[in-house]
């Protein structure tokens, strides 16, 4: 162990045995990644899928092939052994950066039980915080995923996973089930958390049938997937239509503005079922505008969204839709006739312009809004009276 003293952190630069970080994920699973922002994206990638063939071909040339680790941690307790400075514990410990290397110890380990790790050693870089601001350890650990993630690319979404906002939703998803009592959604806060859950928590065909009934790929929804369904609701189809990535960082800052940064204002119970509300009308408006469409899709349902909120919006019982987890035949005939109103709007709107460059525009859906459509269904359910 190598260690050295800074104003805002100290650091330490070790090897950790193969085993000993093989072991704290069986133990202690995504809980050691809460500060990555991923969790494990599986064996298919090409990343992590040389991780495995290493070790169960050459686990010995581990250490030299590998990029290592990073750790944050609170506090760290070193002592002295036969080979120098040893670590002998370390409180509040995350992975910030290696998310992979571990959780592919965990699973080449538990497919291929006869791979001997014994001599893999993984190089690591711990860093022990010091602030007592806790912005600014946020911003720090949210810099050392972005510059020392080079592996698997990081993208803006993944930066903002540990933002209390996202956590607290990820939260609401685990504690809140829906109607029937045994359902609930899922929030992916960290890219590849739900097919982790799957693989720790499905460890029997049977198990991991239960799972996928009581929490479907249906009701997943990533972070990208919130910003996409509150945004169109919240009338800003030209963000939407902008892609999934430009979109979050717009409702992020958005969001950023919109809340005291020294205490945010954190989703409750009733806004969470609010947004699986609007995800629902979401999801069933895209299932209803494909088939109807042969290209633009996309502009066609977040346009649709959008206008409905526009003139429905005040109306529309959310409640409603969360305790039926889904719409009635009149509100999804009524979105059917305004996506296909909304389409030739849109086409008739863009001056020759590609539509899904005319979308991105404000002006668009401006153009939208003010257009006339037909009334509205009258006998519509979720309608409050």
């Amino acid at each position: 162990v190598q260690t050295c003293a800074l104003p805002i952190y100290d650091y330490a630069v070790t090897v950790i045995p193969g085993e000993a970080l093989r072991f704290l994920y069986e133990k202690y699973g995504a809980r050691l990644l809460e500060a990555n922002v991923r969790s494990f994206l599986s064996v298919t990638g090409k990343v992590n899928k040389g991780i495995q063939k290493t070790l169960r071909t050459d686990p010995e040339k581990f250490m030299a092939y590998n990029n290592g680790i990073v750790i944050v941690a609170d506090e760290v307790g070193l002592c002295q052994s036969q080979t120098g400075p040893s670590i002998q514990w370390l409180k509040g410990m995350q992975i910030v950066n290696g998310g992979q290397t571990t959780a592919s110890l965990y699973f080449t380990m538990k497919k291929y039980p006869e791979v001997d790790i014994s001599h893999v050693r993984v190089p690591a870089k711990i860093v022990i915080l010091k602030s007592d601001d806790e912005t600014q350890e946020e911003e720090l650990i949210s810099d050392i995923s972005k510059y020392a993630n080079s592996q698997n690319v990081v993208k803006v979404s993944d930066l903002a996973a540990n933002k209390a906002f996202h956590v607290s939703i990820e939260k609401l998803a685990l504690s809140t089930y829906c109607p029937d009592g045994t359902s609930r959604w899922f929030y992916e806060r960290a890219t590849g958390s739900y097919n982790v859950m799957l693989a720790r928590e499905g460890t029997t065909p049977a198990r991991r049938r239960n799972l996928k009934e009581s929490v479907p790929s249906s009701r997943k929804i990533s972070k990208t997937d919130l910003a996409k369904y509150i945004n169109a609701w919240q009338q800003k189809p030209h963000l939407v239509s902008l892609g999934s990535q430009k979109n979050f960082q717009k409702f992020m800052e958005d969001l950023a503005t919109n809340e005291d940064r020294d205490n945010p204002v954190l989703p409750d119970n009733k806004y969470y079922k609010q947004i699986i509300a609007q995800a629902i009308i979401f999801k069933t408006t895209q299932r209803l505008v494909r088939p109807l469409f042969k290209a633009f899709q996309a502009n066609v349902i977040a346009y649709t969204v959008s206008l409905l909120a526009f003139l429905l919006g005040n109306r529309l019982d959310l409640d409603k839709i969360w305790n039926k987890q889904d719409l009635s035949p009149q509100l999804k005939q009524q979105i059917e006739i305004w996506a296909k109103e909304v389409d030739s709007i849109l086409n008739a709107s863009s001056g020759g312009k590609m539509i899904s460059e005319w979308a991105k525009k404000p002006e668009c859906w401006e153009v939208v809004y003010k257009a006339p459509y037909s009334s509205s269904i009258e006998d519509i359910p979720e309608l409050c009276s």
